[in-house]
């Protein structure tokens, strides 16, 4: 069972990401506030509370489903 509370996607890059992939990118430093994507900007963190899934919104690398 997904953790209620866990991150539904992130931002970076000017684009959406699945948990999975930002991990992939990330590593241990997803969490960091420090972190800054290839723009210099910080990554964003998309909450299941403040967003509301489009229809097809997909993962902007591996193109799964975000919900």
């Amino acid at each position: 069972m997904r953790d209620p509370l866990a991150p539904i996607a992130y931002v970076y890059m000017a684009d959406i990401y699945c948990p999975s992939c930002a991990r992939d990118e990330y590593g241990d430093t997803l969490n960091d506030p420090e972190t800054v994507d290839g723009e210099g900007n910080p990554l964003g963190v998309v909450a299941p509370w403040d967003h509301c899934m489009v229809d097809g919104e997909r993962c902007g690398t591996c193109g799964g489903a975000l919900y």
